[in-house]
């Protein structure tokens, strides 16, 4: 497809220059170019996103936080699976909308995106670490629609510039959520009743300029 490979030539071209991009495009060219590409892509809004390489910390947050998270689900009876950041998470929009969170955690058998082995309509938790970049994007467009999703119960925004995690718990009205702000290392967060230190968060950081 002409339109696809402009595309694909466009994204490899600007994303040098350019932290945050975004460019117009059908489901069906996001798709054409999401897997065909070194780094990961997310659909919109009917735009293809795509950012700047994440940071050395950005990196060593997200793979601790994976620890720890497998740490504490190993202890639960329930099957829990967590993933990284090369699985996408299905936004149940007419027009489409996927999004890859550095970590998913799926409870039971995950529901794929017809056609997809990648594509994730199920998720539990959703984890985002943030970047200069990223950060009004994540917070601002996608959080909203990440609360679409039935099945998700939490939304976890890690910052790592400074000690700040946020989190967002779907209450028993399934419309409402709860948000809690950390800035201590002291603090905890809640994750299926279990809690998870911000110091074993942070451990060994050196926070971002």
């Amino acid at each position: 497809m002409v339109v696809s490979k402009n595309i694909k030539e466009t994204i490899l071209s600007d994303v040098v220059s350019q932290k945050l991009l975004r460019i117009p495009a059908s489901e069906q060219e996001y798709f054409s170019v999401a897997f065909d590409l070194p780094f990961k892509i997310e659909y919109h809004e009917n735009e293809i996103i795509t950012m700047e390489l994440a940071s050395y910390w950005h990196e060593k947050i997200t793979a601790t936080f994976i620890a720890l998270l497998v740490q504490l689900f190993n202890q639960k009876e329930e099957d829990f699976d967590i993933l990284g950041s090369n699985s996408g998470v299905q936004i149940p929009k007419f027009e489409g909308g996927y999004y890859m969170p550095d970590v998913m955690v799926v409870k039971g058998n995950p529901i794929f995106k017809e056609n997809s082995a990648s594509i994730i309509a199920n998720p539990h938790i959703v984890v985002e670490v943030l970047s200069p970049a990223t950060k009004a994007f994540d917070i601002s467009e996608k959080l909203p629609e990440y609360k679409l999703v039935e099945s998700l119960q939490q939304v976890i925004y890690i910052n790592p510039q400074k000690v700040n995690v946020s989190t967002f718990v779907r209450s028993e009205n399934p419309n409402a959520w709860i948000n809690q702000d950390y800035y201590n290392l002291e603090d905890s967060i809640v994750v299926e009743g279990s809690s998870i230190s911000l110091s074993d968060i942070y451990r060994k950081i050196k926070f971002e300029n």
